[in-house]
């Protein structure tokens, strides 16, 4: 029989009983802080971080929700992956889904997101096969051949391409279908639709979910309008994790880091707001080069960049935490270094939570200006994108220069 443990994003469960695989999934997956509680032997005082899902372990579900409504995780993961749709107003999701689930309402938003999107076609391509088979198609793979069978002339291994919906893509989907519908979810209906929803890739193979085996995906007209239900896929997967630690414990995970998704809604949003494409403002992995020291090698990686034509136009950084008040010298001291490797006068902080006053610290000896801001995410989604775009409008500059005034 599985029992339910229920926390809750920064807050302190005490005397929970935990078998050490249930502690390692808290400590090792969720990142949570499982200490004695005072005066027991067996009984701990878990404080979750900033990652929320769902795991079962030793008979044990374990369903971490998030401190803010659970309708803004779905606004701010469905924002991120899919602006055109939030845009056009279809897809609002009201507070009423906090009486939810975190896993059934994360699974009634992947159910939408992928419905809409096969509803247009399942996507068929190209893949590369390797085979064996009594006669030839595409070619021989003689080094595999020799290497299974030498001196046999059948069955042949056989290398080739083939034409259908077994692809990256649709792989993604399935998969990330499965581990939903594998998840302490307490709807039986959507547990039912997310069954259906997988005869609906009858050919298509699962991935293993495994981060390092989550393929990436170049996208073309041909399958842009897959982009947003396969992106949500692979952030649901990277999550994903078939082994605990050294032990003999497996379990299916739903694991969301909201740094991330707050950080993926911001550079979504303000891309929306001044039409600029992922190329333009990228994340930090793929930021133009940027270095600190002469001799280049500290690099960095600002979560919100803008470099046109050989100059950088805008930097900034993103902090899902709240900002406890001028004295956060740490996040200034990063964005500082920010300021200083592009050579701009201005550079930004943006903040999940904190005071609804705008700071700017000038630095000193005609240094740079440091500006810190914060997003109201216990506002409606409606609210939260005015204020993006207020931001975007103070933030990106619209002319030609290549820095921004006070």
């Amino acid at each position: 029989m599985t029992t339910r443990l229920q926390l809750t994003e920064w807050s302190t469960t005490p005397g929970v009983r935990l078998t050490p695989p249930q502690r390692d999934l808290l400590r090792t997956v969720f990142t949570a802080t499982v200490q004695p509680s005072p005066g027991t032997n067996d009984l701990f005082d878990v404080t979750p971080g900033n990652i929320i899902g769902a795991g079962t372990v030793d008979g044990l579900a374990i369903v971490i929700r998030p401190k803010i409504p659970i309708s803004r995780v779905l606004f701010l993961l469905g924002y991120a992956t899919d602006p055109d749709h939030w845009r056009d107003g279809e897809a609002a999701i009201d507070d009423h889904v906090d009486v939810v689930d975190v896993v059934d309402a994360v699974a009634t938003l992947y159910l939408r997101t992928i419905r809409r999107t096969i509803g247009r076609g399942l996507l068929a391509g190209y893949h590369e096969v390797r085979d064996t088979q009594p006669t030839v198609r595409g070619r021989i793979d003689l080094a595999e051949q020799l290497k299974r069978r030498p001196g046999l002339s059948a069955p042949l291994a056989l290398e080739y391409c083939q034409h259908d919906h077994d692809i990256p893509e649709n792989q993604l989907l399935l998969s990330a279908a499965l581990l939903l519908a594998r998840l302490p979810l307490r709807d039986t209906a959507t547990r039912r639709e997310l069954r259906r929803l997988t005869d609906s890739f009858p050919d298509v193979t699962p991935l293993q979910p495994h981060r390092s085996r989550i393929p990436s995906i170049t996208w073309t007209r041909l399958n842009g309008y897959y982009r947003p239900a396969v992106e949500l896929a692979r952030l649901l997967l990277s999550g994903a994790s078939p082994e605990l630690g050294a032990g003999n414990a497996s379990t299916d995970l739903l694991r969301i880091d909201l740094t991330v998704v707050f950080e993926d809604f911001i550079r979504a949003a303000l891309r929306e707001a001044a039409h600029l494409s992922p190329e333009e403002f990228p994340d930090g992995d793929h930021c133009a080069p940027l270095r600190l020291d002469v001799k280049g090698r500290v690099r960095l990686k600002p979560d919100l960049s803008w470099h046109h034509h050989g100059t950088w136009r805008f930097v900034g950084d993103v902090k899902y935490k709240r900002d406890t008040g001028p004295g956060a010298n740490p996040d200034l001291y990063q964005l500082h270094a920010y300021a200083t490797a592009t050579g701009l006068d201005d550079a930004w902080l943006i903040y999940a939570f904190g005071p609804p006053e705008a700071r700017t610290h000038q630095v000193i000896d005609e240094g740079p200006r440091l500006h810190v801001r914060h997003i109201d995410l216990a506002a409606s989604p409606n609210d939260i994108l005015t204020s993006m775009s207020l931001l975007a409008a103070e933030l990106l500059p619209t002319d030609g220069a290549s820095t921004l005034s006070a």
